[in-house]
């Protein structure tokens, strides 16, 4: 549940005492179709879940990066260097908090052109609803508190997505392209949070 990688052959999570899975587990169900066959549904096993856990972290981490990097040039430029007494509090501390991360050199390139493969990154969708179905089929017996540790942080986003959504940006091509992606991004994650709810 917290994230913490296995030990070898480790029953229990050193850290929260979590029960670790064995495997995949297969639910099959009693309906047949015409030629007699199952129907065969994995679950999602804990390993796969927090691998997936992982993934979308690391993505978001890298798509409010570039976020950050792209709107932190735009305000320095709209705004003539100080940009701090022009905006909300709330969006100077997301660029800021943002651009602490640190990415490999081949991440520094066209930050709408990574804002836009990141959010289609096809690990990234499927880690969403690998994370989603172990979600519905563990809501049953999770404490709402294990629910609000990734609920906190995504309704965090969304509030300063639509707050970045807000601001008059200089028009510009760049910028209409940069607020639809923004617009996917804030879908995406209100998605996600109507699942947990």
């Amino acid at each position: 549940m917290c994230g913490t990688p296995r030990d070898d052959d480790a029953q229990f999570c050193k850290n929260c005492n979590f029960e670790f899975l064995v495997g995949k587990y297969v639910k099959v169900e009693d309906e047949k179709y015409a030629d007699d066959s199952k129907i065969t549904v994995e679950k999602v096993s804990q390993e796969e879940f927090v691998e997936s856990n992982d993934i979308l972290r690391q993505t978001k981490d890298k798509i409010n990066y570039s976020i950050a990097k792209y709107l932190n040039n735009e305000l320095t430029n709209q705004f003539n260097g100080k940009y701090d007494k022009n905006i909300d509090i709330g969006i100077s501390e997301y660029i800021s908090s943002s651009l602490n991360n640190s990415f490999d050199d081949s991440f520094e390139k066209n930050d709408l052109e990574n804002i836009e493969n990141l959010l289609h990154d096809e690990k990234f969708m499927e880690s969403k609803n690998i994370f989603i179905q172990w979600i519905v089929e563990n809501r049953g017996h999770l404490p709402g508190m294990v629910l609000n540790q990734y609920k906190i942080p995504i309704q965090g986003n969304v509030g300063n997505l639509k707050k970045i959504l807000s601001l008059d940006l200089a028009p510009s091509d760049e910028n209409e392209k940069f607020k639809n992606l923004l617009n996917d991004y804030l879908n995406f994650e209100n998605e996600f949070l109507d699942n947990l709810i």
